[in-house]
């Protein structure tokens, strides 16, 4: 599979096993789809995989295998977010589709461009409260306060201490890294703070691995700018859809 194309879904496979449940739907000729849940979020997760050959496939039949194997499912409903490459999601039959969003998977192709290293500094367990508290007051979507401590994340700070911007990874592999966890106080936007954390994270990935990536919602606009700025090029264009499971 191609990484870009099948992001996600590689990533359960390879980097999280271990909160990731997969089913796969194969029939005479082999594999037709495949679907992941990645357990932990704080939304359900689900991705999935298409072969080619596989035309357009209904996901109800595997979203009730998904909830039979789920622990602790009181079989209620409620709201799950699909993301899979757009090609994949234009194939699929999801049922009571509540709203469906583009997100980019963003590419540094041009390092040369990030900013001179800043005064950022690695988040010590100390901060772990300050920074959950931070990310809650940014809204940051996919956040778990355990990736503090499983990657690493920095952060600046005012001239009083108190954490005013983050980053940090959601994958941190030699493979590639996902840099993350990206977001500044309200009140200190504007600043240039946005671009000078993401360039000090992303020297921290490119000493891990060649391959630094992220992912950013098309609507973002002021976003997806700076991320170009520094060198970053969309590679690929993902569906984000919430729906009623």
């Amino acid at each position: 599979m191609e990484l870009e194309k099948t992001y996600i879904f590689c990533g359960n496979l390879r980097l999280r096993r271990e909160r990731a449940l997969t089913l796969a739907d194969t029939g005479e000729r082999g594999l037709q789809a495949a679907g992941s849940y990645l357990r932990g979020m704080p939304f359900h997760a689900f991705t999935f995989y298409l072969i080619e050959e596989t035309g357009r496939y209904s996901i109800r039949g595997m979203l009730e295998e998904f909830r039979a194997r789920l622990e602790g499912d009181d079989g209620s409903q409620r709201q799950g977010v699909l993301t899979a490459v757009e090609s994949c999601v234009e194939r699929l039959e999801i049922p009571d589709v509540i709203e469906r969003k583009t997100m980019l998977l963003m590419k540094l192709t041009d390092p040369e461009k990030l900013l001179p290293r800043g005064e950022s500094f690695q988040i010590e367990e100390a901060k772990g409260k300050a920074a959950e508290d931070l990310a809650a007051a940014i809204g940051m979507l996919s956040f778990r306060a355990e990736e503090i401590k499983e990657m690493p994340h920095i952060a600046l700070a005012s001239e009083e201490g108190e954490l005013i911007a983050m980053a940090g990874f959601h994958a941190y592999e030699d493979d590639f890294v996902e840099i993350g966890n990206i977001g500044t106080a309200a009140e200190y936007r504007k600043k240039g703070l946005g671009m000078q954390i993401t360039s000090d994270i992303c020297r921290i990935g490119l000493q891990k691995s060649p391959n630094v990536y992220l992912f950013v919602f098309a609507d973002n606009e002021a976003a997806v700018r700076v991320y170009e700025k520094l060198g970053f090029a969309t590679v690929e264009r993902y569906g984000f859809v919430t729906f009623q499971w």
